[in-house]
């Protein structure tokens, strides 16, 4: 029979290696127990192996931009991120970005490289960075967070203040947690207690096997160990929306894949290059050009470095047997101008009044008022409640080229270009910014942006991001409208 004391003994060299604890009184009845176990043995705890195990995939990130009011003086932001692809794919959050500056990512050790922003998605707090490291680096290994268990042990890795690569261990302390930051809503988050700073932002949340769990994103603001991450189940099925690789580069392949796991052809669009090609549903991408795809979002990252209508070459696993076939991507046509020669500067704007949960169908209501507006503003409307605002007329295209176009609002929101609606951004909610492109011929094109508020702290806001310029609201010099 076991007495108890020895139970009690073999039960506290346990928790010792699982938590990381490392108290004399511990560590010598681990000795008692078995004396062949060495000190240095019992120092190897689960944070020590979790580090050791991901102390080159995680990164740190500075972003530097001069003082406006007095440029010989420079400002440095700090983040912290991981590595997603060896090519040189690097994500961290978005809302570093947000300031704009020169961006650069340093590893353990001291290797650093100046990287370019690749994607950004403000609604998943999400960006994506590109560095041309000297070597291949090391993706950090996703998780799961579907099971992840309220008391669970968890370690973060980050860049607080910019004092380089600093480990913490807690505990998940919530899941499902809802919270709101400066910059936007964030539901069903993790709540840790494990320590995080100004700096480790972007940083992951590890459970003990070294598995990317979350990413650290926001905190409790004058509050102690109350951090959130977000879930690494959320981010993996949102990157392939992130990158949109095909309408961001303005072509078309036609093929869906899987975002869990390899990367397995899931559908073939009917007549796509994909199709043409001989792509079948139930194919395991495994290589495209020069890259290999291990995972879903390999694929879509390879998709990142496609030309145009350039071939590539597209390796899969089918039957058992490698095949090799030469995908010809389809350059997305652009859209023709409509014919607003004798359009005026402005908008047309109409007013409504009522109670939503959606967008309604506006076409089918009357409006209390109708008006012109220089840009996509509230105007006389700000701080009333239950109305709605549609505005009409072109927006001028500076350049042949895919443009971006953002709403960003409180609550929803629907933006058209001619016919095809670009940015879907419905529903009652904290103010959201999303996106959508549209490939657009040098031109003016009917643009029609939709709004409504239900409650108070109605926000309206509309970008765009095209040829040769950064994201902007569309500025008032480049909106027509034909209307009285």
């Amino acid at each position: 029979m076991i007495s108890k004391r020895a139970v009690l003994i073999v039960s506290a060299a346990l928790w010792t290696g699982a938590v990381g604890g490392g108290c004399e009184p511990t560590a010598a009845a681990a000795r008692q127990a078995d004396p062949s176990a060495s000190y240095e043995m019992l120092r190897r705890t689960a944070v020590v192996e979790v580090y050791q195990a991901c102390k080159d995939s995680v990164v740190n990130i500075g972003c530097s931009r001069q003082d406006p009011d007095d440029p010989d003086t420079k400002h440095t932001e700090y983040a912290s991120g991981l590595v997603l692809h060896p090519a040189g794919y690097i994500l961290t959050n978005a809302h570093l970005l947000r300031k704009g500056g020169n961006l650069a990512v340093g590893f353990e050790g001291g290797r650093e490289f100046p990287a370019r922003v690749v994607a950004v998605d403000e609604q998943h707090d999400l960006a994506i960075l590109k560095i041309d490291a000297d070597r291949r680096l090391k993706p950090l290994r996703f998780g799961r967070s579907k099971g992840l268990l309220v008391g669970e042990r968890v370690v973060t890795m980050g860049n607080p203040f910019g004092m380089g690569l600093t480990v913490a261990e807690g505990i998940v302390s919530a899941i499902g947690r809802s919270t709101k930051s400066d910059y936007t809503f964030f539901p069903d988050m993790i709540q840790t207690d494990a320590t995080t700073n100004p700096g480790s932002s972007g940083g992951p949340l590890l459970n003990v096997s070294g598995e990317m769990v979350g990413l650290n994103t926001t905190k409790k603001t004058g509050a102690d160990n109350i951090a959130f991450a977000i879930p690494v189940d959320r981010i993996r099925d949102a990157l392939p929306e992130v990158l949109d690789a095909e309408a961001r580069n303005g072509f078309v392949v036609g093929v869906e894949v899987a975002a869990d796991g390899p990367a397995q052809v899931k559908a073939v669009r009917d007549g796509s290059p994909a199709a043409e090609a001989g792509v079948r549903p139930g194919d395991v991408v495994v290589r495209i050009g020069e890259e290999d795809v291990q995972k879903g979002i390999d694929y879509h990252l390879a998709l990142v470095g496609v030309a145009g209508s350039k071939p590539f070459d597209l390796q899969v696993l089918r039957d058992g047997q490698f095949r090799t076939m030469t995908v010809t991507p389809a350059v997305t046509p652009l859209r023709p101008p409509d014919d607003a020669a004798n359009a005026k500067p402005g908008l047309s704007r109409a007013y409504y009044e009522g109670k939503w949960k959606r967008l309604p169908a506006f076409d089918l209501a009357t409006a209390v008022e109708t008006g012109r507006a220089d840009t996509f503003d509230l105007g006389p409307y700000a701080g009333r409640n239950g109305f709605g605002l549609v505005f009409r007329g072109y927006v001028e295209a500076p350049n042949d080229g895919v443009y971006a176009f953002y709403t960003e609002s409180d609550d929803g929101s629907r933006l058209r270009i001619g016919d095809q609606v670009v940015v879907e951004n419905d529903g009652v909610r904290e103010p959201v910014r999303r996106r959508g492109f549209i490939p657009l011929a040098k031109g003016r094109h009917a643009i029609t942006v939709e709004f409504f508020d239900s409650a108070g702290d109605e926000h309206l806001e509309v970008s765009w991001q095209g040829p040769g310029f950064a994201r902007a609201p569309i500025p008032a010099a480049v909106l027509f409208s034909d209307a009285p």
